[in-house]
């Protein structure tokens, strides 16, 4: 639930950011270099993180069009806040951010 009210009042404050034709290109071995720490999830390991990444940034390839245009720049960003950028956080992003 606050997961929702984050992504929604990042969403709100950020009016137009410019966006690429396509998705975001990030690296997944920096975005997994601290998986499996206690920070990050406890028995989350390094290969389970990249795995996650990886259907993650597929997802993204196939539906990135499908997702609405307004809701694609602040969501890359959001992801790009803290520490390394995620797929997965995107993707969480984009499919919280849109009405079905």
């Amino acid at each position: 639930m606050i997961k929702t009210a984050l992504i929604a009042a990042s969403l709100a404050g950020i009016v137009a950011l410019p966006v690429a034709d396509g998705p975001p290109r990030f690296n997944i071995e920096q975005s997994c270099s601290e998986a499996g720490e206690p920070a990050v999830g406890a028995d989350r390991s390094n290969q389970v993180c990249r795995d996650d990444e990886r259907r993650a940034e597929a997802s993204l390839q196939r539906r990135w069009n499908s997702f609405p245009v307004l809701n694609r720049g602040p969501c890359v960003a959001s992801a790009e806040l803290v520490g390394p950028p995620s797929y997965v956080q995107v993707l969480t992003c984009l499919e919280l951010a849109t009405p079905r």
